[in-house]
């Protein structure tokens, strides 16, 4: 066997197609866009520079969905006693970060890195590898074998590897290896996006749709600024019955012009066509909004003062699909985070039966506006008529932050209620 297969493995055709486009995404993210390579031209004898105009709406388009799924933290659920150490996992680590930039890198790039491991200091801590330098390994049946972490450091010459097998992560300097230590978890966890790419392992950017859309609105806007910043505010001036042989000033105000009779002087003007200018941009824009998800109505295309929570329904229900999308991804690289937290707190000596482990699970609480007295006013009815539980009111609560935290808080009051009525009847 190659030694050095990984050197091969980065140079394959489906990681620099996917490592392409990521870095064509980073490029346009840093507001390299295509409206920028408009060409100057002479306008009254002189150099006029083309309007440009560069819009960050895709960042604003990813922060939304990222916030809408998990700008509240995801709650834990499980047996008390697994619970409270996956909780003290998640906040000693800062895994609610963690979820953040997955989340972020699914909604930018299709696929998100993760790699769980013990720190110096023993504590379980997550390392989100970006996705220009990650290349997941997959054999010919599509299984998972091994992951390469790769950057070429141009300023010192040098060609660095980390190569991750599930029992070890070797490091290599060019083809040297530098290090070798025991992989306590397991492989990088790979979250892919349910839209995926021609390789079925590898997710599709959701920015792939909305770019070229963008570079029509950009394209459009920077025409029309150029239109009226030329024609409109600085028409050109026209004689009629005379021929001006001597310039003209191109800013004149206040002066006067001696023509012959008969002769006339005017300014040309640009006639542009409104309505159907407004017609283009305004598809274009909405077109934007439906392929990106986002209610036309949250980035100020509407009104959503006093809606009822079922009209918020309603017109969230595209944000909703889309989010239930990434959560099922989430919830799947969530899934094998969990089984790596039971080995590394093993290791600390902290063990879980498999009965607590099975019980584990997460929920997510999108971060959608609500009608808060609609929804209270629902599970007060759902809770007097049995139907639910005093812990699914707190988890669907639009008050409750943490729902352990609270269901943590709710015992306590209890126990101490219990004492004092023990005490009471003493």
């Amino acid at each position: 066997m190659n030694t050095l297969w990984f050197e091969d493995e980065v140079t394959k055709t489906e990681h620099l197609k996917r490592i392409n486009n990521v870095i064509d995404i980073k490029q346009y993210l840093l507001r390299l866009h295509d409206v920028l390579s408009r060409k100057d031209f002479t306008f009254k004898e002189e150099t006029y520079k083309t309007a440009k105009i560069v819009l960050q709406t895709l960042k604003t388009i990813i922060n939304f969905h990222t916030s809408y799924v998990v700008g509240n933290p995801i709650s834990i659920t499980g047996t008390p006693k697994i619970i409270e150490a996956y909780n003290k996992v998640y906040k000693k680590g800062i895994f609610s970060k963690a979820d953040y930039n997955v989340t972020k890198d699914l909604c930018t790039y299709g696929n998100a890195f993760e790699y769980d491991y013990l720190d110096n200091n023993n504590v379980i801590q997550a390392h989100i590898i970006a996705n220009e330098i990650a290349y997941p390994v997959y054999d010919e049946q599509e299984n998972y074998v091994s992951f390469v972490e790769y950057w070429d450091d141009i300023e010192n010459s040098h060609k660095n590897y980390i190569v991750y097998y599930p029992d070890r992560v070797e490091t290599y300097q060019d083809s040297i290896l530098k290090d070798e230590k025991p992989n306590l978890s397991g492989l990088p966890i790979h979250y892919a996006s349910l839209d995926k790419t021609e390789y079925n392992f590898f997710g599709d950017s959701p920015l792939n749709d909305l770019i070229p859309i963008m570079n029509q609105i950009e394209q459009l806007l920077s025409k029309l600024d150029d239109a009226i910043t030329t024609l409109s505010m600085n028409p050109l001036g026209v004689s009629i019955g005379q021929r001006i042989t001597d310039s003209v000033p191109k800013d004149i105000c206040g002066a006067t012009l001696n023509l012959e009779d008969g002769g006339d002087f005017k300014y040309a003007t640009a006639n542009m066509d409104y309505q159907n200018i407004k017609l283009l941009l305004d598809n274009l824009i909405q077109q934007l909004y439906v392929v990106a998800g986002v209610p036309s109505a949250v980035v100020g295309q509407g009104n959503i003062s006093n809606l009822s929570e079922v009209t918020l329904k309603l017109l969230f229900s595209q944000t909703d699909n889309k989010a239930k999308q990434t959560i099922q991804t989430l919830k799947e690289g969530i899934y094998k985070r969990f089984g790596y937290f039971r080995k590394l707190l093993a290791l600390q000596g902290t063990t879980f039966s498999d009965d607590d482990f099975d019980s584990l699970d997460v929920s997510f609480t999108v971060n959608r506006p609500v009608d808060t007295q609609s929804m209270m006013n629902e599970l007060k009815t759902q809770r007097d008529m049995g139907a639910i539980s005093k812990q699914t009111i707190i988890e669907k609560s639009p008050y409750t932050v943490d729902a352990a935290t609270e269901l943590q808080r709710l015992a306590e009051e209890e126990n101490i209620d219990n004492q004092k009525k023990d005490n009471s009847i003493e």
